[in-house]
């Protein structure tokens, strides 16, 4: 009796796999979409469908459309037609809108993200030098397009200069007011295949600058934190020095009499992996830090009245600020903003040497 009774509760079990395995075999797994402008008021939507063959590398099939539309379902309502089975977006992993249409606005297109229980919030939007389209046909290996992608901002994001950046954090920048969005860029290099190229700049929904890719370490110091960063630096004495395993953290402080004057503190540490000198000295040592920290301040010193210029705000001043001043409103950032005084501190502390004197 007892065991007529386990079978019982074991046997939905069973039929929820096979019903499970019946259902991904009925639809095609939409894993990478890209958006572009065909014309001023035509929009082109294509997707990537992972193709699995046993004993073999995974494939890509595309499909693509164009609308007269502007709204993301309706565009992925165009190219449910010319595919054999329906579209879901359940494992979607990498968005990219080409740099024209991150010019016009992303707002309709993102909106069928959210609102789609199935899609989840760490999904990489990004902005596509060439069109969306062009990069979606590039080289991806083995892997395929969504894992290459996918694993090219993840490593970047946790290894390199590009700061964090998911769907969930572009939403909530989006939408609070107090401060815009980013997202990377994507190119299609000589070899075929993708890489990034940079970091475009929003207000509200719109493209409106870039941060260059000789710019991102400097951003990432003063917007987020490092946790295996590296950079290069020339010295005084012409000698060359890299610094590996840096990690960063920055606090920003405000002047409780003066709102209009922010000190952000940059805390770094690394080790020195390369120098074109013959000994690091105690002296040497200390020049390294002095240069790495002259550097620091003044390149982003530099993004910072880019921002101001371009009316941009990607560090989130505006909501640090908010947070310390009782009654501060949008309409006292917009006045203060443009004559905003910010002093960036860096403090250097190389770890490592190798062989000091």
């Amino acid at each position: 009796m007892k065991k007529r009774k386990w079978l019982i509760v074991l046997i939905p079990l069973f039929l929820t796999g096979c019903l499970e395995k019946e259902i991904l075999d009925d639809v095609n797994i939409i894993t990478v979409v890209g958006y572009d402008m065909e014309s001023s008021d035509r929009m082109k939507g294509t997707v990537i469908i992972p193709v699995y063959t046993q004993d073999a590398p995974v494939e890509s099939e595309i499909i693509e459309d164009t609308s007269s539309t502007e709204v993301s379902k309706d565009i992925l309502t165009h190219l449910q037609r010319k595919s054999s089975d329906p579209l879901v977006l359940g494992k979607i992993s990498v968005v990219i809108y080409s740099e024209e249409v991150a010019k016009k606005g992303i707002t309709n297109l993102v909106d069928t993200l959210q609102r789609d229980a199935s899609v989840g919030s760490r999904v990489y939007l990004t902005v596509g030098r060439e069109n969306a389209n062009e990069i979606m046909k590039s080289e991806f290996g083995n892997r395929g397009a969504a894992p290459y992608i996918s694993n090219l901002i993840k490593h970047n994001i946790e290894n390199r200069d590009v700061p964090k950046t998911n769907l969930h954090i572009f939403l909530y920048d989006l939408y609070s007011n107090d401060s815009d969005p980013y997202l990377p860029i994507l190119k299609k290099n000589e070899a075929g295949s993708v890489e990034i190229d940079g970091l475009a700049l929003f207000k509200e929904d719109k493209m409106i600058g870039e941060i260059p890719n000789e710019k991102l370490f400097f951003f990432k110091l003063i917007a987020d934190k490092f946790t295996e960063g590296s950079y290069a630096l020339k010295l005084p004495d012409k000698n060359q020095v890299a610094i590996k395993t840096i990690s960063s953290d920055r606090k920003v402080k405000l002047d409780k009499a003066d709102p209009s004057k922010i000190t952000i503190d940059v805390k770094i540490n690394g080790f020195v992996q390369q120098y074109t000198g013959k000994m690091i000295t105690p002296k040497i040592k200390n020049q390294m830090e002095k240069a790495f920290e002259k550097v620091v301040a003044e390149e982003s010193l530099e993004l910072i009245e880019q921002f101001k210029e371009q009316n941009v705000d990607p560090l989130g001043l505006h909501d640090i600020i908010k947070s310390k001043v009782r009654g501060f409103t949008q309409k006292d950032w917009k006045e203060t903003y443009p004559e905003l005084s910010v002093k960036i501190k860096p403090s250097v502390t190389i770890t490592e040497t190798g062989v000091i004197e």
